[in-house]
């Protein structure tokens, strides 16, 4: 874990309030790996007090790439920044996806959940074979397409629920063909919590290996405030900071 001043190299806004930053921090950068994110503090000043989480999008040192949506007066701050600002930033924070060598992997992404996966895509689909599914509810919510398009992955499925990009509906409904026709072994998804829930419930009889990358609100980032603890079958809680933000799917008390 790195406490690193930034500077932001690059700035692109790619349409209804979604932004992508590229920063130079050196030493997170080669210490970040697929599923790893950063605590990015979006002001000079203390206000607002707390640094916000960002997944890496990807890592190529002495660069790291961060895609969000702005949501609030966190993000509405950061996406003010220019090329040639500089960012405080503590990371790469939190644990990563499995690296599984040979194993038929399926990357399922619904909306903003593509940041981890597509490090993943990025760093392991010249290895192995990788199916993406990736989803949104229109094609405004669906960016890197062409970056996507350009890895080697072994099949791509996208649905958007308008139908504006792909297939038309939710990524779910494209889940049993999927798995059917391509037969992974080993699942990895990101996005909504309803997504995640719902996929629990499809994927508990399917004897895949599953994991699932979590968002939360997090005051700290490295587990010392307790704020993004989630609750676990087995009646704990654990910290989506540095417990995760990977967990196996099934580990999780998903809402019924």
């Amino acid at each position: 874990m790195q406490d690193e001043s930034g500077r932001i190299e690059e700035t692109r806004c790619l349409g209804k309030d979604y932004f992508l930053l590229k920063i130079l921090v050196p030493k997170i950068a080669r210490e970040a790996k697929p599923g790893n994110f950063v605590m990015v503090r979006v002001s000079p000043s203390f206000d607002p007090l707390l640094r916000r989480p960002l997944g890496i999008l990807q890592s190529e040192p002495p660069y790291i790439w961060l895609y969000f949506q702005v949501k609030g007066r966190g993000t509405t701050l950061l996406k003010n920044h220019q090329s040639g600002d500089r960012l405080d930033i503590l990371g790469p924070l939190g644990n990563c996806f499995p690296e599984l060598p040979g194993k038929k992997i399926l990357l399922i992404a619904g909306g903003r959940g593509i940041v981890p996966l597509f490090g993943y895509a990025k760093t392991y689909s010249a290895k192995q074979p990788l199916i993406l599914l990736y989803g949104g509810r229109s094609a405004a919510d669906l960016h890197l397409l062409s970056e996507l398009g350009a890895l080697p992955l072994h099949k791509s499925h996208i649905f958007s629920e308008d139908g504006s990009c792909g297939e038309k509906g939710l990524l779910t409904s494209g889940l049993e063909k999927i798995i059917a026709e391509q037969h992974p072994e080993v699942t990895m998804a990101c996005g909504p919590e309803a997504m995640l829930a719902a996929l629990a419930k499809m994927l508990k009889i399917k004897n895949l290996e599953n994991y699932a990358s979590l968002e939360a609100i997090m005051g700290c980032g490295f587990g010392v405030c307790h704020g993004c603890a989630v609750a676990a079958v087995d009646g704990q809680y654990h910290k989506v900071c540095d417990e995760g933000p990977v967990f196996p799917l099934e580990k999780i008390k998903w809402p019924i």
